[in-house]
C-alpha cells in the first residue's frame, strides 16, 4: 500500500499539501459542530416545540464546505478511493503508472468540473442567490464558491502529486 507523505514539514511538503491538510483537520470539526446543531433542533422541535428555521439549513451548508475541501486532504494523504486488492498486488512499474494515469484523470476531470463550478458561482455571485427559504441568506453563493475553490484546490493538490509521482520515476 502507497504510505501517505507524513506531516512533518522537513519531508517535503509544499504549500499545497499544507493547505490540504490544514483545511481537512479544521474542517473535519465542522461534523462535531452539525451533530451538535442537529441535536439542538431535535431538542427544540420534541422537547420544547419550537423548531428552528435555520438549522437544517445550516447543517447543511457545513457539512457540504466540509466534503468539499475533504477532496483535497483525501488526495493529499493518498486515502481516496482504490481498489487497494488489486493496486498492492501489481507490480511496482505498474502501480507507478497507475499513479500517474489517477493524477492526469483527476486533473482532467476537475478541470471540466471546475470550469462548470467557476460559471455557478459568479452567477450566483452576480444574483445575490439566497436559500429562498424563511431564513433566506446566501447559502447557496458560499456553496458554490466554496466547491469552485475547493475544485481548484483538488486540481493543485493532483498537480503536486502527479509531479512527485514524475519525480518518482519509474521504479
Amino acid at each position: 500500500m502507497t504510505s501517505a507523505p507524513d506531516d512533518n514539514p522537513a519531508t517535503g511538503l509544499t504549500p499545497v499539501d499544507r493547505l490540504s491538510l490544514w483545511l481537512g483537520r479544521m474542517l473535519a470539526w465542522v461534523f462535531l459542530a452539525a451533530v451538535a446543531l442537529t441535536a439542538w433542533e431535535v431538542l427544540m422541535r420534541y422537547v420544547f416545540n419550537s423548531p428552528t428555521i435555520w438549522v437544517h439549513d445550516l447543517v447543511i451548508a457545513l457539512t457540504a464546505l466540509a466534503f468539499i475541501f475533504g477532496g483535497s486532504y483525501a488526495l493529499q494523504r493518498r486515502e481516496h478511493i482504490r481498489i487497494t486488492s488489486l493496486y498492492d498486488r501489481m507490480p511496482a512499474r505498474w502501480r507507478h503508472a497507475c499513479d500517474l494515469l489517477n493524477a492526469l484523470a483527476i486533473i482532467v476531470f476537475m478541470a471540466a468540473f471546475g470550469w462548470a463550478a467557476w460559471h455557478q458561482a459568479l452567477t450566483a455571485i452576480e444574483l445575490g442567490e439566497t436559500s429562498g427559504r424563511a431564513w433566506d441568506v446566501p447559502i447557496p453563493v458560499v456553496v458554490k464558491t466554496a466547491l469552485a475553490a475547493g475544485v481548484s484546490l483538488m486540481i493543485l493538490q493532483a498537480i503536486v502529486n502527479l509531479l512527485r509521482a514524475w519525480r518518482r520515476g519509474r521504479p
